[in-house]
């Protein structure tokens, strides 16, 4: 082979083989390209047009996005985020008309919505004409505005950008976390009731008097309005509250946040007349641009707190090291419990002393520390003998190293039947426990098996002093 021939042989050779290394380094070709080619979070504003609706939304920070047009209002972050991300990762699955000369067969002539986007660095992308689903196969038309040609894509693009303005409202009634709320108050009529919490997160009532609160009802009362929804949004420029019940509400909510320096109102008002609505109206905010909505009446049920709800429902708040001495009358039982300079106890009844068992004391102590009311039935008690308190089942007092009452409980456990609703079914019969102490004028609702577990501990310490007798055989076994 001439020279000649060989060099060009080896040219040919050497630009194959380069061509073919640089094809392999380079990315493999999109099998379906994107419309934009943009990422989610660079999307700062998002409007949605059609025939009566212009929805603008506009980015406020992580997590949060604006309803700017047709009102002013926080969005729903996921359902915008969501479409944010629809928009981004948008594929071409098929054209098609590269060309077409009438945009109707393809419901693009009157677009079902037409979606601009504006990225953060303020550029406003071709906006994107939404049309009808393709009659054949999975897919829907679009078109982008500065392009002659139809294309096909998702349908699920079509129904994530299709959204009207209560598509993408908040459905919260407060635009912070209720958790974060450092202050509630609760207003109803001329009552009213504050709490304020502490920097190590202990809530305290401060009115209408100071008292602990019971931090799990409060932290649960925060958690269920943040998890509440508003039902339906129903005059988003209300020329008179007062038809609504809202010029003077029935219930009014406010929650202080500290990390955001500013408090937010929720309101509630009239039932809502429609048979069946089971709903309030509500209304967050001051404004008069603050729109009114409906809430499920069971949302005013779980808002509608009082003291005894909030209030901290321990029993007896004292410190069981600072006790000397523990008398408990119940039924056979009249003894003492009392400390010892060495840290054990003693328990004496009918004029006999002995050692205590020291769990057993214990236990005793931290049964009155620990026992909580599931609910206040009343506060101040009116009627001793409706509780059973005229003839407790319990009396337990508590001594001081100083010799002073640390305070007295009395419980009493009541059989009580309720009539059933059905002629047909028989009353039931319920045991109820009541506690009263002298260091509070309330009623106490507790579990009755705290009483019967008090009742027992005091029946085990008797039991060190006054042993079980052991019974004598009977006349029928004695031999003759």
């Amino acid at each position: 082979m001439p020279l000649r021939n060989t060099i060009i042989v080896i040219v040919l050779l050497l630009l194959i083989g380069g061509y073919a290394l640089y094809q392999r380094h380079q990315p493999p070709p999109e099998k379906n390209p994107k419309v934009y080619a943009l990422d989610a979070k660079d999307i700062r504003k998002i409007e949605l047009r059609s025939p009566g609706r212009d929805l603008v939304l506009e980015r406020g920070g992580p997590d949060q996005w604006k309803i700017l047009k047709p009102v002013q209002a926080e969005a729903d972050h996921f359902t915008v985020d969501a479409i944010a991300n629809q928009v981004a990762s948008l594929e071409i699955t098929d054209t098609a008309d590269a060309a077409p000369s009438d945009l109707a067969p393809f419901g693009l002539k009157v677009p079902a919505v037409v979606l601009t986007v504006t990225t953060k660095d303020g550029k406003t992308l071709p906006a994107i004409l939404v049309g009808e689903k393709a009659p054949i196969g999975n897919a829907s038309f679009i078109k982008v505005a500065d392009k002659p040609a139809v294309l096909l894509v998702n349908p699920a693009f079509a129904a994530m950008v299709n959204k009207h303005l209560d598509d993408v409202r908040s459905r919260s009634f407060f635009t912070f976390k209720p958790d974060d709320a450092h202050k509630i108050v609760i207003a109803k009529g001329t009552q009213t009731l504050e709490l304020k919490r502490d920097l190590g997160d202990r809530w305290t009532i401060v009115k209408p008097r100071d008292y602990p609160a019971d931090d799990t009802a409060v932290t649960s009362f925060l958690k269920a309005l943040g998890a509440a929804q508003i039902a339906r949004f129903i005059d988003d420029h209300p020329s008179d509250p007062s038809k609504y019940g809202l010029a003077n509400p029935s219930l009014a909510i406010t929650l202080a946040s500290a990390a955001r320096g500013s408090a937010e109102t929720m309101r509630f008002g009239f039932s809502q007349p429609e048979a069946g609505a089971n709903a309030i109206y509500a209304r967050t905010g001051n404004s008069s641009d603050s729109p009114v909505y409906t809430v499920p009446i069971s949302v005013f049920n779980l808002a509608n707190k009082s003291f005894d709800d909030l209030r901290d429902k321990t029993v007896m708040n004292f410190d069981p090291k600072s006790v000397a001495s523990v008398h408990f009358v119940g039924g056979p039982v009249d003894e003492t419990l009392a400390h010892t300079a060495d840290k054990k106890w003693t328990i004496s009844s009918q004029d006999k002393t002995a050692p205590a068992e020291l769990p057993v004391a214990e236990s005793l102590l931290d049964q009155l520390h620990n026992l909580r009311a599931t609910k206040i039935p009343q506060d101040p008690m009116t009627d001793p003998k409706h509780f059973g308190m005229v003839t407790p089942t319990l009396t337990i007092t508590l001594t001081g190293k100083d010799g002073k009452e640390l305070g007295v409980l009395h419980a009493s456990t009541l059989e009580i039947t309720q009539t059933a609703e059905n002629s047909d079914q028989k009353p039931v019969r319920t045991t109820t426990a009541y506690v009263t102490t002298s260091l509070d004028p309330a009623v106490f609702e507790v579990n009755a098996q705290a009483v019967r577990d008090l009742e027992e501990t005091g029946n085990r310490l008797r039991s060190d002093v006054l042993p079980t007798p052991t019974p004598s055989p009977s006349a029928s076994s004695t031999p003759h």
